[in-house]
């Protein structure tokens, strides 16, 4: 073997060696991270309806209309954690092909408030309401796939994704307040201000499967969005932190009913709605280690 190609070998070995070792890009080392936060999680679910109702007069009672009010809240901070998993690879041709798990687990007391209120055409009006505290504890599983798409001379990365998950809620133990599978999609994206700093953001759509609270036909859409920061210490251990928000609506219902009787010429029409929704925030700070 001759010096030179002796010169050309030990070059080539040296620049494979240099490449595998080489960092990623910043927008696909995030991607490339198991990481352990400390999280606050806040939430307010809010149910209640409109019951009215309206009688004839017959022989034996006057005409009579009646109308009442229900809410009921849940509403406040308890303390909890989070675990991410993410990875970002290669497949054939494929570049950039994305998976990642999060786990976010909550535990703690929040304030229940009661209120109701009633007016009837023969007693008048009253009004009822009461505050305690209640237990409150959840678990949030989702799983993501997608594909990355690099823009901005590499420094914004897009990432298209479809999720599922189970989540649950419970005020004794995770799950007696109700539980529920997801699907959907959404797409994130990173974007680098510079080497070590990278700013996230996501937002997604999913529709729960079984039914909660709300028992009646129509999707319950669960609306996701969140932003954080990614910021690399040393070459694995990164800062990470941020905020994601939730909004589900569990949707409306309206029933009618009306009953008559011609053997009291007694009549009566009654009108039923009620709704709810759930808003939340998880707030998170932790480490996170890239591989």
């Amino acid at each position: 073997m001759s010096k030179f190609s002796g010169l050309v070998l030990s070059l080539a070995s040296i620049l494979t060696v240099s490449t595998a070792l080489a960092d990623p890009l910043p927008v696909v080392a995030v991607n490339r991270e198991i990481g352990l936060s400390m999280a606050g999680l806040f939430d307010n679910r809010v149910s209640g309806g409109t019951y009215s109702y309206n009688t004839s007069s017959s022989a034996y009672y006057p005409a009579y209309s009646s109308t009442s009010h229900s809410r009921y809240r849940r509403i406040g901070w308890v303390p909890g954690f989070q675990v991410d998993a993410s990875s970002m690879f290669t497949v054939g041709s494929v570049e950039n092909v994305y998976v990642a798990a999060q786990f976010v687990l909550g535990s703690g007391s929040r304030n229940y408030k009661r209120s109701y209120s009633s007016s009837t055409s023969l007693y008048g009006a009253s009004t009822s309401q009461y505050g305690e505290g209640s237990g409150s504890h959840s678990t949030y599983t989702r799983g993501e796939i997608g594909k990355g798409f690099l823009l901005l001379h590499n420094n914004l990365l897009l990432t298209p994704f479809a999720q599922g998950g189970y989540l649950t809620e419970g005020e004794y133990t995770y799950g007696d307040d109700g539980s529920s599978t997801f699907v959907g999609a959404g797409v994130k994206a990173d974007y680098a201000l510079n080497s070590r700093l990278v700013l996230r953001g996501r937002f997604g759509w999913a529709a729960q499967l079984e039914r909660r609270f709300m028992y009646h036909g129509g999707v319950q859409s669960r609306w996701e969005g969140g932003l954080g920061l990614d910021y690399r210490m040393t070459r694995h251990l990164h800062l990470t932190g941020g905020g994601d928000y939730a909004y589900t609506d569990y949707g409306h219902a309206t029933s009618r009913y009306s009953y008559a009787s011609s053997a009291s010429s007694y009549s009566e029409t009654g009108i039923d709605s009620s709704g709810a929704f759930q808003n939340g925030l998880v707030l998170h700070a932790g480490l996170a280690y890239q591989y």
